[in-house]
């Protein structure tokens, strides 16, 4: 079994607050999830670092369904006193210390770690990614779906080049609350029904957009959406 999950649970805050510190760190997990390569262990594939002011099972272990539980403290007031980015690195410094003490204990190989934990910061905390790259037969127009992971939204954006690197299009797709249950069902893909025209569609296949790509006769490209707006 893989390793290739992490998450960051505040289990004694009030629910809505604690909904709400799991949406905030999630890019912040998510950014690390995508750099890390995942590991083979016994039977763990997820990793819950279980947050709070104070219990006596700090540095205690659980696991069950194949997820290991970890619990840890987190200083909340402190988390709260600070700006955005400096707020992605304490989470991402909590995370980091917990899954280190697990290689200590588990004997797994620290690398791991180590190279996604640099790659966050590398990246400045801004998790934007593509999620999916096509051309067109041709070769003549490249699509991609690009997504950012920020903490207060998912935007996905669709994204047109030419084989220079010049963009056609840039547009936003949908903005969804940074919830994997809610944005990973509406990423979907990307598909060139022929050279000129290109569909987003979700992952149940309902349309979320259509472009057509026309030349107007001096070279230059641009995009129409086929609905008409």
């Amino acid at each position: 079994m893989k390793l290739k999950e992490f998450s960051l649970w505040a289990f004694k805050l009030e629910l809505t607050e604690a909904r709400n510190f799991t949406l905030f760190n999630r890019s912040v997990c998510a950014h690390f999830e995508r750099h890390f390569e995942p590991i083979e262990t016994e039977a763990i594939y997820r990793v819950v670092v279980k947050l709070s002011d104070l219990d006596e099972r700090s540095g205690i272990t659980e696991s069950s369904s194949s997820v290991l539980k970890f619990y840890q403290t987190f200083d909340f007031n402190t988390f709260n006193t600070l700006r955005e980015k400096a707020k992605k690195r304490y989470l991402l410094d909590a995370l980091y210390a917990a899954l280190i003490r697990l290689c200590d204990k588990y004997g797994w190989p620290r690398e791991n770690f180590d190279d996604a934990y640099q790659q966050v910061i590398e990246d400045d905390f801004v998790n934007k990614y593509v999620f999916r790259r096509k051309s067109n037969r041709k070769k003549s127009l490249f699509a991609e779906i690009v997504c950012v992971h920020s903490v207060s939204s998912f935007d996905c954006f669709l994204v047109v080049k030419d084989p220079t690197g010049q963009e056609l299009l840039n547009e936003l797709s949908f903005s969804e609350e940074p919830d994997e249950f809610l944005f990973n069902e509406r990423i979907g893909d990307i598909k060139w029904l022929s050279n000129d025209v290109l569909l987003h569609h979700e992952k149940d296949g309902s349309e979320l957009a259509k472009y057509e790509f026309d030349s107007n006769g001096s070279g230059d490209i641009k995009a129409i959406k086929s609905d008409g707006r």
